[in-house]
């Protein structure tokens, strides 16, 4: 499935064949100018947190909020990380010099000993490394709704 963030909806999400690993049961709305997570799963792999907004007033369904942010966490102790492509490219296991190459059209805005970060004029991406390791263990691609959005 291609997922473009601010347009895709979790029920395209779940119409792809994954499912919430925590369940939804209890999400069934997203509050006004708010935020819920949906694990993304395909049988014990996982495809990262997809944060679903929804930037009006009222409650929507959680199926019908739009995803603004994806985490992936290439060192999940319990599950497997499967093949996830940004713009393209699969960064499990990049060094941070992979990362600067892959991202070259983009601009660096930080580049510090755990974290390389960079927009593209629609998105922000954070590139993380434990401390002491040249090889990313989490992604965060945001497209900026957070900022729009109350924290409950």
């Amino acid at each position: 499935m291609e997922l473009e963030l601010g347009k895709t909806k979790i029920a395209e999400v779940v119409e792809a064949g994954f499912t919430d690993k925590y369940s939804h049961d209890g999400k069934a709305q997203i509050d006004g100018s708010s935020w819920e997570n949906f694990y993304a799963m395909k049988g014990d792999v996982t495809y990262g947190t997809m944060y679903a907004a929804n930037k009006g007033s009222q409650k929507v369904a959680f199926e019908d909020g739009k995803v603004f942010r994806v985490v992936i966490d290439y060192q999940d102790p319990d599950y497997a990380t499967g093949e996830i492509l940004i713009n393209g490219v699969n960064y499990e296991g990049y060094t941070r010099d992979q990362i600067k190459e892959a991202m070259n059209g983009a601009e660096m805005t930080l580049d510090s000993e755990t974290y390389l970060d960079f927009e593209d004029g629609k998105f922000e991406y954070t590139f993380h490394f434990e401390e002491g390791s040249e090889t990313v263990c989490s992604i965060s691609i945001d497209d900026g709704t957070d900022w729009e959005l109350v924290i409950r």
